[in-house]
């Protein structure tokens, strides 16, 4: 097959805008398209390799083929699975070695994409959040991908007239473009009923597969020739205009999308064509395609390990936090950009173009089986044996556990459901009734509001949905991937059964994070004080604390780990990057409370954050935050009777 470095400059853009995604600066937020370029273009590859065998020797070596993938891509994985590991063993709890082994062990095969499909989150699992391996779902797509399409295009051969290029081009157009409506189709499908599935497994991605392979078939020579008989190779300027229409789809949809688009649905389509329209115009274009310059294809070359190793650098500046920090990102990026280099000289280079590449490919689809199998077996081993080493007193896991006592009950549906299932706590015969209301964060004032207002004079009442905020208006929840219907129709539910329960107080409590313009948070949650505002005789709202821009617990445990418990300073742990954007959402809220004379907001952050600084704890005394954003119940319980003071300064009787 032709080589084509035009097609390892399209490389270079796909993985710049993957990893300028994931660097977290909010440039090109919509950059994972450049993994929906990665799949149409290897579609086109895998398509041309295969046909160019089949024309030329009228079959396909199977066994050549497969030793070829696993060439190129099982040993840069290999090292790039082992090192990571080795890393967060030295660094990190050994609970999450044990959650990445897992997902390790799943990865080394090839179905880590089965394995978050199918793996259940809890809401509060930030091990699955910050996995490590997350990227390597769109490698298992691939590979999936490859153990289907040769077997499909052998299927035409042996229908077909062997000796017939022509034959075997028409019928591989038919059958790629078929293939192309049906799974788009079919995409479409998932996508509006199980996004989850729509975006991990590979039925689902085909189509863009079958795009790429159908712009190979389209740009044979022999489809050359039809355009050429219409004289319209005669002229460059139509193809430069769809060079340029495909790197406008591409860029532009990574400027403009957001990880709370509906994807991958319609709006995948988008860098799908768009990578289809740069491949297709480039073969024409040969040497005056921009995307030739050597610094790109110096890229390209070294894409895929970069694409391997930019996610767990990434993901563990995190957990140092370093995210939000322009210098600190650009270093991580720069090291994962050196570790790709490094992994490109000195592993894929010899198994594609040194000594290795000389095997024969029964010996190497043999070496590769027992790699295979060697990794999951030591990954499985050394998470067995992690079992027994995790001691049920783990601090770093305690931490994360110390929530909020309705969280074990449970009270709280998150987007299961839409049912009102009311927690109470107290006598049923007290005097007065304080409800608390709100989302995860409202949730972890749990144990302050009982203590401020206590049995048997109080009767509390838990209403809460994670990932739900007490803003009237529609909010995109990528979990469910669309509108967060469950949580309106669970909204609209609680605030009637509120008005006709008519408690004393309600206190409520939402997150900041929520992608709400300024005029949506005062005027959605004018609606809801409104609303409540009749319903009780004070509304307290509680201001959102600040976020950490790291993991609180994982910092702690790494620093801790590097310098000693004695050593700890709590300086190591400190972010103040989200106090500026929460005390602008309590201003909003302060701004829609006013309205209404029983409406009070209360702000507890200079509690949490000292200072304007945000401290994740101290091992030694009290551990703020269990996550990058939740406070630990043990912190909740110290705030408490400043919580009573502030109350009762508003003229609020706690204790009649």
């Amino acid at each position: 097959m032709e080589y084509r470095n035009d097609l390892q400059g399209l490389r270079a853009i796909a993985i710049i805008l993957v990893v300028l995604a994931h660097s977290g600066l909010g440039y090109f937020s919509g950059g994972f398209v450049g993994v929906d370029v990665f799949f149409v273009l290897s579609g086109f590859l895998i398509t041309g390799l295969i046909c160019s065998e089949i024309k030329k020797t009228g079959k396909l070596n199977i066994a050549r083929f497969y030793s070829r993938r696993l060439s190129r891509l099982l040993p840069a994985l290999g090292v790039m699975l082992v090192v990571t590991l080795i890393v967060v063993y030295v660094l990190f709890s050994p609970k999450q070695l044990h959650s990445q082994l897992l997902t390790g062990l799943f990865s080394s095969i090839w179905l880590s994409n089965v394995f978050f499909y199918f793996r259940e989150v809890d809401y509060f699992d930030e091990y699955s959040k910050h996995d490590l391996f997350l990227h390597t779902w769109s490698l298992g797509v691939e590979e999936q991908f490859y153990l289907v399409w040769p077997f499909a295009l052998l299927f035409l051969v042996y229908f077909g007239k062997k000796n017939s290029n022509h034959n075997l081009i028409n019928r591989s157009v038919l059958l790629t473009g078929l293939a192309l409506i049906f799974a788009y189709g079919f995409s479409l499908y998932l996508s509006e009923t199980n996004i989850r599935a729509a975006f991990y497994l590979m039925p689902s991605r085909v189509w863009q597969f079958s795009l790429g392979a159908l712009v190979f078939l389209l740009s044979d020579n022999q489809s050359l020739r039809f355009l050429d008989r219409y004289n319209l190779l005669q002229s460059r300027n139509w193809y430069w205009v769809i060079w340029s229409l495909g790197l406008t789809l591409v860029v532009g949809s990574a400027l403009l999308l957001t990880p709370t688009t509906h994807y991958p649905g319609v709006w995948a389509t988008v860098p799908s064509v768009g990578a289809a329209c740069i491949i297709f115009s480039g073969k024409l274009l040969r040497d005056n395609n921009p995307l030739v310059h050597p610094l790109l294809v110096w890229i390209g070359d070294r894409s895929y390990s970069w694409y391997l190793w930019h996610w767990p650098v990434l993901t563990i500046g995190l957990m140092f936090g370093l995210s939000g920090q322009v210098l600190a990102t650009a270093g991580l990026i720069a090291i994962s950009l050196l570790l790709a280099m490094l992994s490109y000289r000195f592993v894929e280079t010899p198994f594609t173009k040194g000594r290795c590449r000389g095997l024969i490919p029964r010996r190497v689809l043999l070496y590769s089986m027992c790699s295979m199998l060697a990794l999951c077996a030591i990954f499985f081993h050394a998470r067995h044996d992690l079992d027994r080493a995790i001691i049920a007193d783990d601090f770093v896991d305690y931490w994360r556990r110390d929530s909020a006592y309705i969280y074990k009950i449970p009270c709280d549906g998150w987007y299961y459901h839409a049912k009102v299932d009311k927690c109470n706590f107290g006598t049923e015969d007290a005097e007065k009734t304080v409800v608390l209301l709100g989302d995860s964060i409202g949730a972890q004032w749990f144990s302050m509001v009982l203590k401020a207002f206590p049995s048997p004079e109080w009767l509390t009442t838990v209403l809460t949905k994670s990932a739900c905020p007490i803003v009237d208006e529609q909010i995109y929840y990528q979990r469910v991937g669309g509108v967060f219907r469950i949580c309106e129709e669970w909204r609209s539910k609680v605030i009637q059964e509120l008005e006709v329960i008519k408690p004393d107080v309600i206190v409520l409590g939402s997150s900041s994070s929520y992608e709400f313009g300024e005029l949506q948070w005062t005027e959605g949650s004018s609606r809801i004080f409104e609303r409540l505002s009749r319903a009780a005789d004070f509304v307290i709202v509680l201001a959102a604390t600040p976020r950490l821009n790291f993991d609180g617990p994982a910092c702690i445990n790494l620093h801790v780990n590097l310098n000693g418990l004695d050593n700890y300073s709590v300086e190591s742990c400190m972010s103040d990057s989200d106090i500026a954007h929460a005390s602008k959402v309590a201003g909003l809220l302060t701004n829609a409370a006013d309205r209404y004379h029983n409406v009070h907001l209360v702000d507890l952050s200079d509690l949490v954050c000292p200072n304007q600084r945000c401290y994740a704890g101290d091992p030694d005394t009290v551990v703020v935050f269990r996550d990058s954003q939740h406070l630990t119940d043990t912190f909740v319980r110290t705030v408490a009777p400043e919580f009573r003071n502030r109350l009762s300064r508003l003229g609020i009787d706690l204790n009649h």
